[in-house]
């Protein structure tokens, strides 16, 4: 999935409101305008990596129901440790920093620093993409293949996380 930032912005350009839409016209205010629409496209990556995760965690909480019927102690606590990692990882997402500057900042943000941190995120869901695969696969598995695959899986998401870590040096590099 190739990041399309273009298509994105003309989407949130297009659902301007008549205020946003006066407001451009106006001297000094276009980059403020376009600024709020820099942050809610960030947001709204976001919130879809954030989907992402709760959609993986939601079949691993399906997963460990259906275990705990069998009584598969030790695979369901592999389970809660996953079920833990995402959702620190979803906090991660939800809260991580925007790649915007303040109005009277000495640090400008340039629309292509903007663009650069959507991109870093836009891989970042293809990257979660391949776990919520491996995710669904694995509810077929039992016995030792299961154990082997959800340990592969642990360290897919602590790499993803590593990489959530690493956005902020994104950030450091436009600053």
């Amino acid at each position: 999935m190739q990041p399309d930032l273009n298509n994105l912005k003309e989407k949130i350009q297009a659902n301007r409101d008549f205020i946003d839409k006066i407001t451009v016209q106006i001297p000094f205010f276009k980059g403020y305008v376009e600024k709020a629409e820099n942050y809610d496209a960030d947001r709204m990556v976001r919130e879809f990596i954030a989907d992402k995760i709760l959609s993986a965690k939601k079949g691993f909480i399906v997963m460990s129901g259906d275990l705990v019927k069998s009584g598969e102690i030790p695979v369901i606590q592999e389970i809660d440790s996953i079920q833990n990692l995402l959702e620190g990882l979803l906090k991660k997402v939800q809260y991580a920093d925007y790649g915007v500057s303040g109005g009277f900042s000495k640090i400008k943000i340039t629309e292509d620093d903007q663009n650069r941190l959507l991109e870093y995120d836009w891989r970042l869901i293809s990257a979660f993409d391949e776990i919520n695969t491996m995710t669904g696969q694995v509810q077929s598995m039992q016995g030792d293949a299961l154990a082997a695959e959800l340990k592969n899986i642990k360290q897919k998401i602590r790499d993803f996380e590593k990489n959530i870590d690493e956005r902020k040096y994104v950030i450091m590099e436009v600053i």
